[in-house]
């Protein structure tokens, strides 16, 4: 099975060059409990050993396993868990969307993560969803019949730029990352990308956030739009360039005035997110008195891998980003966090809740929904009644 997937990969990536070197390469899927490894290429250690026409082993446990991009026995991996989707469309998406993130580096694209906090806004979502309702109107149009549509959905996002001056970059970067990882997966991943397209527009106001996951919905939007256009655009660009330039450059839209909301369901939309705003903030006030009021445990970060949900996101302002799940392996440990958040600080600090007293000896840590192995020579320091951090011996 191992050995198709990754045939059915290389030959997705040859349906249209999208990128100035070859897409597919090398690529692990992992088995996330049992670290057991299937390769189409071997590692320079020997850890991975042929087995019919594919490599197999165990990936060290100091490897982090997520579906990202790796340096890891010699070459840059692809990394996708295992089992993969059972879906041909959804298996090759992703299949190409991490191979994306292997040779982006190579391709002039870093890696940028940043959050658009301003997406956790009911405002920011409104202006968002609106834009995406205008573009779904442009791509339901002849390529030269789109101006309008395209016009009023950069309206929308200029407006957005209006009201949240200094994050609103933050979309670009993320689209010049993960939109166009996703857009590489989408558009050669599937045969029809147009009704995928739709289906997400429709339902991306259930999303339970937006602030990192945007770029997944407006990537591969913006993509198709222009290779509808230009095919080979992606031939031409750099991290610096933006889709509404492009957009602007290749559709040659005129400036619009703001838009009539309700030719894009805007009185629908607005009144959905208005009675979201209440849940948002009752979620609001109750991880700020857990982050703020209540004992927790904060760690310094060192030098981190990560794993986490983009969809799941919640923004608490200048106290920083909670995430909801996720993994940190760094040089204190291991920190796995199944409920309940853990609060990220400006990629510097990590804090987890404590409920009741932790054991200042334990190499082994428990919490409400979270667990943490320390690592040789690291103990936990109580500061005061509200504060926990680590120490090195």
């Amino acid at each position: 099975m191992a050995e198709s997937y990754f045939k059915e990969a290389e030959l997705a990536a040859k349906k249209q060059q999208l990128w100035k070197i070859p897409l597919y390469g090398p690529m692990l899927f992992v088995d996330q409990q049992s670290r057991l490894t299937y390769a189409n290429a071997p590692d320079s250690a020997g850890i991975l050993k042929p087995e019919g026409g594919i490599y197999t082993g165990c990936l060290p446990k100091e490897v982090m396993v997520a579906n990202t991009a790796i340096h890891w026995g010699g070459r840059t991996w692809s990394v996708i868990l295992w089992p993969l989707p059972e879906d041909r469309n959804e298996r090759i998406n992703l299949l190409l969307h991490e191979s994306f993130h292997r040779i982006q580096k190579q391709i002039g694209f870093p890696a940028k993560s940043p959050t658009a906090d301003h997406l956790s806004t009911m405002e920011g979502r409104i202006l968002f969803l609106l834009e995406l309702q205008a573009l779904k109107a442009a791509m339901q149009k002849p390529v030269d019949r789109r101006q309008t549509d395209l016009a009023n959905a950069l309206a929308f996002r200029k407006n957005r730029e209006r009201l949240f001056p200094k994050t609103i970059a933050n979309e670009s970067m993320l689209e010049m990352n993960e939109g166009l990882a996703e857009y590489t997966g989408a558009s050669l991943g599937r045969s029809d990308l147009r009704p995928h397209l739709y289906t997400q527009i429709d339902t991306a106001g259930n999303r339970k956030s937006l602030i990192r996951s945007s770029a997944y919905l407006t990537g591969p939007i913006y993509g198709l739009l222009l290779q509808e256009k230009a095919k080979h655009w992606t031939q031409q660009i750099d991290s610096n360039a933006n889709f509404p330039n492009l957009i602007n450059r290749y559709y040659k839209l005129k400036a619009s005035k703001y838009p009539n909301e309700s030719l894009y369901n805007g009185p629908v939309i607005r009144s959905t997110e208005q009675r979201k705003e209440i849940i948002r903030r009752q979620a609001l006030a109750a991880y700020t008195e857990t982050f703020t009021q209540r004992p927790v445990l904060r760690i310094i970060l060192v030098k981190m891998s990560v794993i986490f949900n983009p969809n799941t996101l919640f923004d608490l302002g200048k106290l920083g980003i909670v995430y909801p799940t996720g993994e940190i392996k760094d040089n204190w440990g291991h920190l796995k966090v199944t409920k309940g958040g853990m609060l990220l600080k400006d990629w510097q600090i990590v804090s987890v809740p404590v409920i009741g007293q932790l054991d200042l000896a334990a190499r082994h840590l428990e919490g409400e929904g979270w667990a943490l192995e320390l690592a040789d020579g690291w103990h936990v320091v109580k500061n005061d009644d509200l504060h926990y951090t680590l120490s090195l011996n």
